[in-house]
């Protein structure tokens, strides 16, 4: 169906969106489109941050991590094929940059090394950082699929630190406070369903 909104989308000449599937945010960047661009960073920009902040960089740090991996991905475009494999790329990129960052900041006796991450470890990132990494993305991508309701209040709730007292909620919405646990039991339901759409299975 994403495939299908996303042609209607172009032929209505609606900007690209990150709800698009990577393949045709990838041909627009090929292409030039700024717009695809944009989409396609603001769909992975927690993604991609979320990994220098892993070995501990600071949000300055961060976000040179960060402008470095687009600028792979603009170099890498012509010969990126296998658009399924883009969110492992900038995992693996992303991680490159991150590890390379903390040799240098151990060299100036700034930081440590846990020891997954050794600076002889040919992984830039342990498996199961990697996979949390993914899965919070997934999240995150499922959760920005919500009607727009549910996906504000599922934000205030539990994305927002600190998450946002029910009293805040109803007040935002309109609501009385002894309808926010019921409306938002419907929410986590709708979220559930994205998220095993998306081959996640929630306890």
């Amino acid at each position: 169906m994403s495939g299908l909104f996303a042609a209607v989308g172009r032929a209505a000449g609606l900007p690209p969106d990150r709800n698009w599937p990577d393949d045709l945010l990838l041909e627009g960047c090929r292409k030039g489109d700024g717009r695809a661009w944009e989409a396609l960073i603001a769909k992975y920009k927690n993604l991609v941050y979320a990994i220098p902040f892993r070995y501990g960089a600071s949000e300055g740090d961060a976000a040179d991590i960060f402008q470095m991996v687009w600028v792979d991905l603009y170099h890498e475009l012509p010969r990126l094929r296998n658009t399924a494999g883009l969110r492992s790329w900038l995992i693996t990129v992303a991680g490159r940059h991150a590890l390379r960052w903390k040799r240098r900041q151990t060299r100036r006796g700034e930081v440590e090394f846990p020891e997954e991450n050794e600076p002889g470890d040919e992984s830039p990132l342990p498996l199961e950082a990697m996979e949390e990494v993914e899965r919070d993305q997934s999240v995150r991508e499922a959760v920005a699929a919500l009607p727009d309701r549910c996906r504000e209040m599922v934000e205030m709730l539990f994305l927002s630190d600190p998450p946002a007292p029910y009293e805040d909620v109803a007040a935002r919405f309109g609501l009385a406070t002894g309808s926010i646990g019921f409306i938002r039991g419907r929410c986590l339901a709708k979220l559930r369903k994205l998220l095993e759409e998306r081959g996640l299975c929630p306890e």
